[in-house]
């Protein structure tokens, strides 16, 4: 077994993740096929187009399905690509690839090598619109502060919000709840107690309990994000990571600048095997705040392992360590960057 081998299994065992099948080189040919699926006429199929770009939106190719919605194209460059379908009228899919889920790939054919290296995949995947003029939720100009909630809400709520929150921070969270289950009953518009209140029963793992909060709170304001965190806390709790990603891609849509979405909808697209997406959210985390939490370091050095990348998962370790120095797992994680770079 290599060194380079034996420093990637040595970081397997410290995130508790298998190794995973190296991913296609750099630089690769991709044969992207699909099927819009939506019952349209001929000339609706004509009209669509997909349009392929990589990660940074850099468009990469593009074509149009045929009369009975069906499309191919070529495209080369990077590993990873988004899909973007287009047609008057209807909100826009994205898709990305990973190239990891895709068990139609061809890459493993003997036949697909060229050069020795470069390989020929083939991807699959169809595309089904939304309802006629029907699109998502639309971002905010900017999110409210706290102070500017509070100072909208009726001054005596307030006063009784204070209370229970300084009992959550005293550590007193049954005290909490209690203040804030009678706060959201006398006060039932008080959106920012149920957000409260719904992450701290999600914190005790009282899922349910808190599922009903949020659902609560999202039915009286669907425009703001932090129901929509909420509701994604509590469902990857209950590991239910495709549901969880649904509500946080809206808040991250919302609110792309809320670092806790980020890093529950990264943790939830990893649990998929979503990884370049997953890396994306987990990067945006600690570039927003280096600080914020450990998770995002651990799970980006998981994900560089089942790439084969022992620098980028060094990196990522390091960078843990800086910010998390006093970690009880830091020895564990200097002994594993001693292997990685010795």
């Amino acid at each position: 077994m290599s060194i380079a081998k034996v420093r990637l299994n040595a970081l397997a065992t410290l995130v508790g993740m298998w190794l995973l099948l190296a991913l296609p080189i750099l630089g690769g040919t991709a044969e992207i096929k699909g099927k819009v699926t939506n019952q349209f006429s001929e000339e609706e199929y004509l009209a669509v187009t997909i349009i392929i770009t990589d990660r940074l939106g850099v468009e990469i190719g593009r074509t149009n399905p045929n009369k009975s919605g069906r499309y191919e194209i070529k495209v080369s460059g990077p590993r990873y690509v988004i899909i973007k379908a287009t047609l008057d009228g209807y909100p826009t899919p994205l898709y990305q690839l990973d190239t990891q889920e895709y068990s139609e790939s061809t890459s493993d054919r003997p036949e697909n090598l060229v050069f020795g290296e470069m390989r020929i995949l083939t991807y699959y995947q169809d595309i089904t619109f939304g309802e006629k003029g029907a699109g998502d939720v639309q971002p905010t100009d900017a999110p409210m502060t706290m102070e500017e909630i509070l100072a909208a809400e009726d001054p005596k709520a307030v006063e009784d919000y204070q209370k229970a929150i300084n009992k959550r921070d005293e550590g007193d969270l049954k005290g909490a709840v209690k203040d804030l289950e009678k706060l959201t009953k006398k006060h039932s518009d008080f959106y920012i107690g149920y957000i409260e209140l719904g992450m701290i029963l999600a914190a005790q793992q009282e899922n349910d309990r808190a599922e009903e909060v949020f659902l609560t709170a999202l039915a009286q304001q669907p425009d703001r994000s932090w129901a929509y965190v909420g509701m994604g806390v509590v469902l990857n709790n209950k590991q239910d990571y495709e549901s969880a990603s649904g509500y946080l891609e809206k808040a991250v849509e919302m609110e792309p600048n809320s670092v806790n979405a980020q890093l529950q909808l990264g943790h939830a697209l990893f649990q998929q095997g979503d990884y370049d997406r997953a890396l994306f959210c987990l990067e945006r985390v600690v570039e927003l705040d280096p600080g914020f939490h450990p998770l995002p370091y651990k799970t980006m050095a998981s994900i560089y392992v089942s790439q084969q990348n022992a620098e980028g998962a060094a990196d990522a370790l390091e960078a843990y360590l800086e910010h998390f120095p006093d970690a009880e797992d830091a020895d564990k994680v200097r002994e594993i960057l001693t292997k990685l770079r010795p």
